[in-house]
């Protein structure tokens, strides 16, 4: 039973290949063959081999005869048209080279000393402890109404247009790059 599907399943696939020879898989079509004669005696093999040899060939002269009025017509129009996918197996399209071998470990550079802000106009100072708890005592003294007024009129009072003028000139006025403030501390 098997057997006969095989051979059924052979001569549908050659029948459907005579239909468009151009896109024939012949290796399928041997394959198929292979499995088709395997379990067969020797003249069911010859009888069936013969046959599908033959309407093998027709469908090679078939696809041969395509691909050369195929290649006959677009000579006639001067070079032949190559498919932009035609030399993709030939031609390279990437590459991947591990070159950690031939790479040396890198000597530890020099580092320059942090340079400290020379000027004095940073905002940042030190306190006395004593005036930090007095005025966060002050702070906590406040109702949620009164921060939330307190919040609110130095958000209005702000003057964003000045703050972006500023950074604005000082971005243009400085070649050297701009120094985060935590590496400008003091260890």
């Amino acid at each position: 039973m098997k057997v006969k599907q095989l051979e059924l399943d052979l001569w549908d696939v050659l029948s459907t290949a005579r239909q468009t020879p151009e896109d024939a898989n012949f290796p399928m079509v041997f394959k198929l063959l292979d499995l088709t004669l395997v379990d067969l005696d020797t003249r069911s093999q010859l009888r069936i081999a013969g046959e599908a040899v033959c309407q093998i060939t027709n469908l090679f002269c078939d696809r041969s005869s395509f691909l050369f009025e195929e290649l006959h017509s677009r000579a006639a129009n001067g070079e032949p048209n190559m498919a932009d996918d035609a030399f993709d197996r030939y031609v390279r399209q990437s590459m991947v080279m591990d070159f950690e071998q031939f790479i040396e470990p890198l000597q530890s550079l020099p580092r320059k000393a942090p340079e400290y802000a020379k000027n004095g106009n940073s905002m940042v100072g030190t306190i006395d402890k004593e005036v930090l708890i007095q005025s966060l005592e002050q702070e906590s003294l406040l109702s949620f109404e009164e921060e939330f007024e307190r919040a609110i009129s130095t958000a209005h009072a702000e003057d964003v247009s000045a703050w972006v003028e500023a950074i604005a000139h000082c971005i243009a006025n400085n070649s050297s790059p701009i120094e985060p403030i935590w590496y400008l501390r003091k260890p």
